[in-house]
């Protein structure tokens, strides 16, 4: 697209991003549709290891399980025996202390999705019912470290830094 308008540009710039004006909060409907010839290439390349790693994701997955299982942490629950946890996600209370925490000890952790659906721009004029539950979960929600290539050992140092949290 090529305009001269900047108005229309920085428009079609946030509906070519989910109708994006900045992470997470959409002002717009839109799409995210970033998928080039480049990066399937690239993705095509890499599907032989999609099974190896979703298994190593499994294996990571389960063994935070068994260490956060006394955590002051909510975990979900795991309800599909075929998840490929691209992401391990807990719920936290105090999800800003919890962050702070591990940050502190150089643990990077995500929030995702922090506003829920009926509390976006994009979706007001369809008048969305509240969602008290997910409103909630999106205060609460923390994304740990969960990558292939995460060592055991790793794993373990997050998983004893979020039990070592003090809530208060």
């Amino acid at each position: 697209m090529v305009t001269n308008d900047s108005a229309l540009a920085e428009r079609i710039r946030r509906l070519r991003h989910g109708g994006q004006i900045d992470r997470y909060r959409h002002d717009l409907p839109g799409v995210n549709s970033r998928l080039d010839e480049m990066q399937a290439a690239i993705l095509r390349a890499r599907l032989p290891f999609l099974r190896d790693w979703t298994v190593c994701r499994r294996r990571l997955a389960a063994a935070y399980r068994h260490a956060l299982n006394e955590a002051p942490v909510g975990l979900l629950p795991e309800r599909d025996s075929g998840h490929v946890y691209h992401l391990f996600v807990v719920r936290a209370k105090n999800r800003a202390g919890l962050q702070q925490h591990l940050a502190a000890q150089g643990i990077e952790t995500l929030v995702h999705y922090p506003i829920p659906i009926p509390h976006q721009h994009a979706v007001h004029a369809q008048n969305p019912h509240e969602c008290p539950t997910a409103t909630i979960a999106c205060g609460q929600v923390l994304s740990l470290p969960l990558y292939p290539a995460l060592t055991t050992a790793d794993l373990a140092d997050v998983a004893s830094a979020v039990c070592n949290f003090q809530e208060g």
